[in-house]
């Protein structure tokens, strides 16, 4: 099985590290956050592709450096985000490398994650990662009696200060995702999470609840976890 690492970003938030050093090579307590995705993905993650854009040539360095260094039995390449932007863009690069029905795993390039929770995602047809957590700017998910995403809706204010289920960015996927119109988003970028509710109807994500995701956008997220790890 495959996995998908979206590493094209620019990290601003995380300025100004990310001026000259693509987020996902950011350190922590030593070891990129790039190195840690593909270190804690399951065993039957067989070959990795990262796609990239900013700064991609200090990636693709990286990756050729780690290969030589016989790092992982994992197969690890990059390619070059296309014309489009956004989650669901960065997936269109990837659209003729997969099989009819071929299901792969999506991850972010800049998150932090447990090897045994991704496990978990495999037992499902299709599934995505949700956690509980403060974080005030993502959409509240809700979940039917069968555990399948049924809609994104705004945070209530007390869901605000207490917490309320958030997506992760982890989503268990197959080939058919690239058969659905996508959805644009801010200044036309092509939105993941928004292209798969607008089609949940026929494509079911089971949702997967975590605790151990960690998410590294600012710089204080950075230096929270190098204090935790």
């Amino acid at each position: 099985m495959k996995a998908v690492i979206l590493a094209a970003g620019k990290g601003t938030r995380l300025h100004p590290l990310t001026i000259n050093t693509p987020k996902s090579l950011l350190e922590i307590s030593g070891k990129t956050i790039l190195d840690n995705i593909i270190e804690n993905l399951p065993d039957e993650i067989t070959e990795v592709i990262v796609v990239t854009k900013h700064l991609e040539e200090k990636i693709v360095s990286h990756i050729e450096k780690r290969t030589g260094r016989g790092a992982n039995t994992k197969k690890v390449r990059t390619m070059s985000q296309g014309e489009h932007t956004g989650t669901f863009g960065a997936l269109l690069t990837l659209k003729n490398v997969f099989s009819k029905n071929e299901r792969f795993l999506v991850l972010n390039g800049d998150d932090l994650h447990n090897k045994e929770e991704l496990v978990k995602f495999l037992d499902y047809p299709l599934a995505m990662g949700a956690q509980k957590n403060i974080m005030p700017a993502y959409y509240t998910l809700e979940i039917g009696e069968d555990g399948v995403l049924e809609r994104f809706r705004s945070q209530t204010e007390t869901e605000k200060e207490t917490g309320t289920l958030i997506a992760t960015g982890v989503y268990l996927l197959d080939s058919n995702v690239f058969n659905f119109n996508p959805v644009k988003i801010n200044d036309g970028e092509l939105g993941l999470p928004q292209t798969l509710i607008q089609n949940s109807y026929t494509y079911p994500l089971h949702v997967v609840e975590t605790k151990k995701w960690r998410p590294i956008n600012t710089l204080r997220d950075l230096e929270s976890a190098n204090l935790k790890t």
